[in-house]
Order: structure tokens, then sequence, then C-alpha cells
């Protein structure tokens, strides 16, 4: 903009300044025909046009080298009168107009210099009544006026040339010092991300308070909404580990004699016999089904432990730091490669060191986890992993049966599953899915190059 700004001015002004001058030598040239007509009488003996060269209003018409030229020409194209500068000079020809006209203009000349001339037709009336037409000619060198229009445009161009770099510095220091406070926000920003700062500095200009105070609002809730699903996870927790010991406690020795104890010592002796019968004969749960509830109720508690461990540990990540996922990998891999190990699937991890997502920690392990393990359940016996920085993607491709083409978008809804032979409860790709759509992320289900399935994970 400041150089469109300054190329404007200038033409503008050199335009202006030009016109301006081409005006200006017109009134000189006219006021020096004037002039010229001023310094000539008439002879009254020869009846001829006589000039006064000592009258003449301008002493370079006198000098044979001063670029100004002059000249009478009669009616009859006869010459009655030439300045002492002509004499060097190729002067153009007349060019006869009506009396009364004055024509201005500029001559281009092959072979000569180039040339602005003025000139008016006019008569002189005798007293007689007789009258001498003539035209006043005057020829001024055009490489004067061109050599002060072009010191005229250096020196404009360096003086715009000057003040338009001291406008840029201007503008840069000006810029500078309005941009610092997004500059503060941005490394209050990164410091957000890092975990070493909570909200941002709201002590910023009044056009930055509803930024500043939007983003702080938009944290707290976020921290807020993250503590909520903690609490309820550990209500939920909660009310579920009474329930659980009881079912526990049915096959539990102790309690039951515990119970019988209590229940013996509150009353006489003679009734003990008939409630130890009673008791005996009661009906019993099968040993089978004691088991299963066993099983049950530990795996719950095991489920509900593990989870509230992680509710513990995880922290409100509303600007997760970022991480790289090769780690991740290499352990979700090798752990799998002993589970699955008849025979072990083969893995090629090929993911830069320097890629980085912005996730959870835990939320990364179960994205990438719940996906090479249906590789590895499904039959996959090589799997090749890969990352993309520009695109911001992980590949997963695998030689396994792959993923029929009318069902991929199906295969993302919970409980659906495209192989109900396999044990599973079709959970496990679309829960990575959500989980990966709550980060901004896309999984994509395609058909890999392997002949198997390949997933594609957009970060």
């Amino acid at each position: 903009m400041l150089t469109i700004f300054v190329l404007l001015t200038g033409l503008s002004v050199s335009y202006s300044v030009k016109k301006r001058a081409e005006t200006a030598l017109f009134d000189r040239l006219q006021g020096l025909v004037y002039g010229i007509l001023g310094a000539t009488e008439i002879n009254e003996q020869s009846q001829q046009l006589v000039v006064n060269d000592f009258a003449l209003p301008d002493a370079r018409l006198n000098l044979e080298t001063a670029g100004l030229y002059a000249e009478i020409i009669g009616n009859g194209g006869n010459q009655l009168w030439e300045s002492k500068s002509v004499s060097n000079t190729v002067v153009p020809t007349v060019a006869y107009s009506p009396i009364g006209d004055w024509i201005f203009e500029r001559i281009d000349q092959a072979r000569s210099t180039d040339v602005h001339r003025m000139q008016m037709a006019t008569v002189w009336e005798l007293e007689s009544g007789e009258e001498i037409p003539f035209i006043v000619h005057v020829v001024s060198n055009a490489d004067i006026l061109s050599g002060q229009l072009r010191r005229f445009d250096q020196t404009l161009w360096l003086s715009l040339l000057a003040s338009a770099i001291g406008l840029l510095l201007l503008q840069l220091w000006v810029l500078n010092r309005s941009l610092q406070p997004l500059r503060h926000i941005g490394t209050e920003l990164h410091e957000i991300e890092q975990g070493t700062r909570e909200k941002l500095n709201e002590d910023v200009p009044r056009e930055l308070k509803p930024l500043a105070n939007s983003i702080n609002l938009l944290l707290v809730s976020e921290k807020n909404r993250h503590q909520q699903y903690r609490h309820l996870l550990d209500d939920l927790a909660h009310s579920l580990k009474t329930p659980l010991s009881v079912l526990k406690n049915l096959r539990n020795p102790k309690a039951t004699s515990l119970e019988t104890s209590i229940s013996i010592t509150n009353r006489s002796a003679a009734e003990r016999s008939p409630t130890k019968i009673a008791l005996s004969d009661e009906p019993s749960l099968e040993a089978s089904s004691l088991t299963v509830i066993d099983e049950q109720a530990s795996q719950m508690q095991s489920t509900i432990d593990r989870y509230l461990q992680r509710a513990a540990m995880r922290t409100p990540q509303y600007l997760s730091q970022p991480i790289s996922p090769l780690p991740v990998i290499q352990k979700i891999s090798a752990s799998l490669a002993k589970i699955y190990h008849q025979p072990e699937p083969i893995f090629v991890i090929d993911v830069s060191e320097a890629f980085r997502v912005r996730l959870a920690d835990v939320d990364l392990y179960e994205i990438l986890g719940n996906v090479l393990e249906n590789a590895c359940k499904y039959g996959a016996k090589n799997i090749a992993i890969s990352s993309d920085d520009n695109k911001r993607q992980i590949v997963i491709d695998d030689d396994g049966p792959g993923f029929p083409d009318k069902a991929r978008d199906l295969l993302l809804e919970r409980g659906t599953r495209a192989d109900t032979a396999t044990p599973g409860q079709g959970v496990g790709l679309a829960a990575s899915a959500e989980l990966l759509k709550s980060y901004g992320g896309v999984l994509e289900l395609n058909t890999s190059p392997m002949a198997g399935a390949r997933v594609i994970l957009h970060f």
C-alpha cells in the first residue's frame, strides 16, 4: 500500500508540475512576444519595421548561445528581423495563421534540438491607412525545460523515497508497539499449553479485553466440565462399591458364621435345634452360580478401580501438551506381540520422532490400543504404522481380512460388527472415533495396499 501510494503521489505531482511548467513557459513566451512588439517601431522614411535591440525584454536575445530565439516574418514570408541568438540554431518554419491567433507547441526536430515555439500573427496600421501584416515568432530550447523537469523529478523521487522509508520505519515501530499485547497473549497461551499458567492476564488494552475475557471464560468452563466429569465418575464408582461388596460377601464363610451365631444367641436353648435344622434346610445357591457371581463381581471391581485411577491421574487438559505417539505405539506393539503370539504379528513402525499430536496420553493409548488390537484380533500377520507430518495423520495398514466396502460407516457405530464369529462387543472402533472426534480429529476406514484394512487417524 505504501509503494502504491508513493508511486501515485510521485506521478501526480510530476504531472502537475510538468503542466504548470508548460503554463509558465507559455506565459513567459507570450510576455516576450508582447515585449518584442513594444520594442518595434516604423521607420518613417522606409516605412519598415525596426526593432530596438536595446529595448528587447530579454537580454538573452542578444546572446548567440542563449537558447532563446526570436524573429519577425513578413506577409510574403520574408524575414523582417531576427535576434542575434538565432545564428547558431535551426529555427523551425513559421506556421501561418489568421490575424490575432496564438500558436504554442513543442516541436521535435530529428537533426537538431527539440524546441518550444510561440507565435502570433498581427498587423501594423500606418497613419495612411496602409496595413503591414507580420508574425512574431519566438523559439525556446526545450532541453532547458526538460533538464529542469528531470532535476525536479530526481529531487521529488528521492524525497518521496526518503519519506517512504521514514514512514515505513515509523509504521514498523507503531505496529511493533501495537502488536506487543498480542505477542504477550501468545506467550501466555503457550504457557497454558505447557500447564504453567491457568488463565490469561486480563490487564490488556481495551481492544483486547473481550478476547482475553472470552478465552478465560472458555478455559474456566472447560476446567469445570472436566472436574464435573471426574466427580460424576467418583460418585458412580463409590455408589457401586457397596453392592459389589455385598455380592462378594455372599460367599464369605466368616460373615455367614457370624450371622448364624448372632441368631442363635438371641434364642432360647430349646429353639437352637430347630433353628439349625431350618438353616440347613434353606435352599443354597449352586457352586457354579456362586463362582460366576464372584468372577463378575471381581471383574466389575477391577474395572471400577481402573477408571477411578484414570480419573485421579487425569488433570483437566483443556489445552493438551503436544506429545509424540511413537513411544505409545512401541509399547502397545510390544504388549500385543506377547498376547497374540501364535503366530506373533510383525509390526513395521515408520513414525517420525518429531511428529506431535495434541492429545492426553491416556486417550492416545486408548485410540491406538483399540485400532492395533483389532488388527491383531482379526488375524493380521503384518501391521505397518506410518505418519505424515504434513497431513497430520497416522496410517495403520494390515494384511487381514479388511473392512467390507458397504459397512465401513456402520463399523464406526457402537455395537456394530462385521465379523460376528470373533468375540467382541463392537465398541473399540466407535470409542476411538468418538474420542478422536472430541479432539477435532477424524478416524477413517479404508482399504490397505496390503490387501487388508487401513485405518487413518487424522489429528
